[in-house]
């Protein structure tokens, strides 16, 4: 009986050292995201400008008779 208690013992130990771990998380994730929220000006966001591979000025009815012209390649 004694063996079975100190089983029971760890595991409320365990139990309770996860749970305030999870709770020490949470607390610590809200923390983080009220602290950018508050200085977001702080850090700003990189623009990535997308570049097209057809170029700027590509014919879009060359990209529907390539895709076409795939779809058939694939069909036999």
């Amino acid at each position: 009986m004694e063996l079975l208690m100190q089983g029971v013992t760890l595991m409320v130990i365990g139990m309770a050292t996860v749970f305030a771990f999870l709770v020490l998380l949470i607390v610590s994730m809200n923390c983080s995201a009220g602290f950018f929220k508050k200085f977001a000006h702080l850090f700003p966001e990189e623009v990535v400008e997308k570049k097209s591979s057809a170029g700027a000025g590509a014919d879009p009815s060359a990209e529907v008779a390539a895709i076409i012209a795939a779809i058939r390649a694939k069909r036999g």
